[in-house]
């Protein structure tokens, strides 16, 4: 993490206010009871804010925030990479710290961040850094006014994304489901967009301007997803000030196939298909099409955003309360984790159909998540 204010806020001393999403497949009451059977966490104030609907997490996280920001308290998003962005980007814009019971499906940014994925460990290591004071900044990114901490895309991905959630009602929620429907989705025909790209490879640099036709552009800011797919740009995000940019040109339906594979085996930086590069900001704008939106997927959710897309680093950090000693799982490199790996992929990467295209109208977005001035 590089950047440009490192200030951290008061370590909260409040109550702790747990931010719980609605979605398909999930027992709250039964994730309610096994977080309050933890012993460790009966000694603490615990407010819940748990939507009504799946839609109204938004504004619920920035209920949360606020409510911490005024008794001193700490807000925590217990969820996937889409609750935790909610609360982030709540976090950051209301100016509080923020912490992370990850119970996602890939849990990218916990895993990223050394956290315990088991629910009980969790809480047991949130609390024991709460009681230290100890925090953390973390790096986040934007398109236009929208925040992401994974991973930002235009292409197939917001349309994977709402098929997996069907595919979650039907079958439940599992890495197993996302694997089932990243496949599905790779193997439909694909259409390439030429999009002119203006960016700076490092803060204070001169904009260089370039076209490329491609099917999709991934914009990573996290170092282990990008490291998982063996590209060299994941230790310049890691060093803070850089955001990983992946654009796949179009090729054939078996030569993603290909491409997939190599990325849930490491080789992605190889692959002949993939252009990938290191940059402080980006902007990209159609060149050869004039579409009012473009549906733009960030941390597993997706919104229409009129372009130009502006991608960029937050000139100041989102604090997290976690323990001060980074221990990243190194999971060995098996048949499950290279599946698991195939659907992370095949979700961020493989090309968009003609099928409900970027360039669809939809009507202007509501929601929060402004960048702070």
């Amino acid at each position: 993490m590089n950047p440009f204010e490192r200030t951290a806020p008061l370590a909260p001393r409040g109550p702790i206010h747990l931010v719980v999403p609605k979605r398909p497949g999930a027992d709250f009451e039964l994730l309610r009871a096994k977080l309050e059977g933890v012993s460790a966490l009966q000694d603490h104030d615990v407010v819940w804010h748990v939507p009504r609907e799946r839609a109204d997490i938004v504004q619920l996280a920035h209920d949360a925030a606020e409510a911490a920001r005024q008794d001193g308290g700490l807000v925590v998003a217990a969820g996937g990479d889409g609750t935790i962005n909610a609360v982030a980007a709540a976090a950051l814009h209301v100016g509080v710290p923020m912490g992370v019971l990850p119970m996602g499906t890939f849990n990218y940014f916990a895993r990223e961040h050394g956290l315990a994925l088991d629910p009980e460990a969790a809480v047991q290591d949130l609390l024991r850094a709460l009681d230290a004071g100890d925090m953390r900044p973390v790096q986040v990114g934007f398109v236009n006014q929208r925040l992401f901490l994974v991973n930002a895309s235009v292409g197939l991905y917001p349309k994977l994304l709402a098929e997996r959630e069907k595919a979650s009602r039907r079958f439940g929620r599992s890495r197993m489901v996302a694997v089932a429907s990243a496949v599905w989705s790779m193997f439909r025909p694909s259409a390439g967009r030429r999009w002119r790209v203006v960016m700076k490879t490092h803060h204070g640099a001169e904009s260089s301007q370039q076209e490329h036709l491609v099917t999709t552009l991934f914009v990573g800011n996290n170092p282990l997803q990008l490291e998982r797919m063996g590209l060299p740009e994941a230790k310049k995000v890691a060093d803070g000030g850089s955001l990983g940019v992946v654009m796949l040109q179009p090729q054939g339906r078996w030569a993603v196939a290909r491409t997939v594979w190599n990325a849930a085996t490491g080789q992605l930086g190889k692959d002949s298909a993939v252009v990938s590069l290191a940059c402080s900001e980006l902007t990209v704008s159609p060149a050869s099409w004039r579409p009012p939106q473009v549906k733009v997927a960030f941390d597993g959710e997706r919104e229409w955003i009129v372009p130009p897309l502006h991608f960029s680093i937050s000139a100041r950090p989102l604090w997290l309360v976690a323990p001060s000693t980074l221990v990243r799982e190194e999971p060995p490199l098996n048949a499950a984790i290279a599946v698991a790996g195939l659907a992370a992929v095949a979700a961020a990467i493989v090309p968009g159909g003609s099928e409900g295209g970027d360039d669809a109208p939809a009507p202007d977005p509501q929601g929060q998540g402004l960048q702070p001035a």
